[in-house]
């Protein structure tokens, strides 16, 4: 019987086939390090370590593929507000994931690309985007320009742009004066005096948040990927825009299956490092509790399905 999986932008079940017979390209967006790591987080990795270690189980090569987006402004803003260099908050709390991962049993992925070591990949891209008419240089950065590629934005939901800003994070939008379009989102930020810089055709910045999945993929994977996974909370806004970005670049369907995990909840409400509910595996180790048996809760419901956690329902 062939393998069926639930993809985000078909909105239903369909079958498994991969661009090489027998071998799995795999992506999964990885965390912003700019604080612990908490239960949600867990959640998604150890869903999708589950279907990882499925897929080779059914006898796939899989290539597994997980970045880390290890420069970016809610990082800025932890380095700032501690006085130290960006990259000590963003490599403090890497060293923390992995320390998680590793309680819950959670496979090491394969590679592990972070966005400063992919700026050269970066640059090339949104140069690609501007020679194509995709984007376009402001006054403070490089914005893809939405409307060039109608057909593209939104594909996974659906929805507008307004319809999604309450997921984005802080990330869409902005004061920016350089966008010619409300829609259009950040690929290159000028940088502002104290923030770190690298040398751009543009000028000297940093990368836009949704820009450094794309890159990050493409450069690990290839221009066309099997399966690409991560929260639900990343659907409307991120996927959305990796999706326009990646096939207006490269004229290739992107992911082949997108899939992507539900929230888990505290008292019916998301677990969220901005909303400050966040608890973190030392926690459950304080009440005696251990990462498989965490696991072993979470593998007990569907990864598409809201979860709600209480130390009683763990019990």
């Amino acid at each position: 019987m062939p393998l069926r999986i639930h993809d985000t932008r078909r909105r239903q079940k369909v079958e498994f086939t991969t661009l090489e017979p027998g071998r799995v390209n795999m992506y999964v967006c990885g965390i912003t390090p700019y604080g612990p790591s908490h239960l949600g987080h867990a959640r998604c990795y150890v869903a999708f370590d589950l279907v990882h270690r499925w897929l080779e189980a059914k006898g796939y090569e899989v290539l597994y593929v997980q970045n880390f987006t290890d420069i970016d402004d809610k990082i800025l803003v932890v380095a700032e507000e501690e006085g130290v260099e960006f990259s000590v908050v963003s490599e403090r709390y890497i060293e923390a994931y992995f320390s998680n991962m590793d309680a819950l049993n959670v496979l090491r992925a394969d590679e592990y690309p972070r966005v400063t070591g992919t700026i050269p990949g970066i640059i090339e891209m949104v140069q690609t985007l501007i020679d194509k008419e995709h984007a376009y240089v402001g006054d403070d950065g490089v914005y893809f320009e939405v409307e060039s590629a109608p057909e593209k934005y939104g594909l996974l939901t659906g929805q507008s742009i307004e319809a999604v800003r309450a997921g984005a994070g802080g990330r869409v939008g902005g004061t920016g004066t350089g966008k010619r379009d409300h829609k259009d989102f950040a690929l290159w930020k000028f940088s502002k005096p104290g923030e770190p810089e690298w040398d751009s055709p543009w000028g000297v910045g940093f990368p836009g948040w949704h820009i450094e999945c794309s890159a990050m993929a493409i450069a690990t994977l290839g221009k066309e990927i099997d399966i690409h996974t991560g929260g639900i909370d990343n659907m409307p806004t991120h996927h959305n825009a990796e999706i326009a970005q990646s096939e207006a670049a490269t004229g290739k369907k992107f992911a082949r299956y997108w899939l992507h995990g539900e929230h888990l909840q505290i008292d019916n409400q998301k677990i969220s490092k901005s909303l400050g509910n966040g608890i973190g595996l030392r926690q459950l180790a304080d009440r005696g509790f251990s990462g498989d048996d965490y696991r072993y809760w979470l593998l007990m419901s569907h990864y598409r399905s809201p979860a709600n956690f209480s130390f009683e329902a763990l019990k």
